[in-house]
């Protein structure tokens, strides 16, 4: 994956997050678990990239 792929990716997965936490009913949780909810999703995303990788999936053009 070249470097402009990887930068637009991690930016739409940040803009998820972000909107994801803008829903009121993850304001009333507090912000401790909004974090930690976050944290999660950003392990199971990274997770999935690393296992990806490892794998060797490549999707050729």
């Amino acid at each position: 994956m070249n470097q402009t792929a990887m930068i637009v990716s991690m930016v739409a997965v940040v803009a998820c997050l972000v909107l994801a936490l803008r829903n009121s009913e993850v304001r009333e949780l507090g912000r401790g678990k909004a974090l930690r909810l976050a944290a999660i999703w950003a392990a199971i995303i990274v997770g999935l990239v690393v296992v990806i990788q490892l794998s060797g999936f490549r999707i050729e053009p």
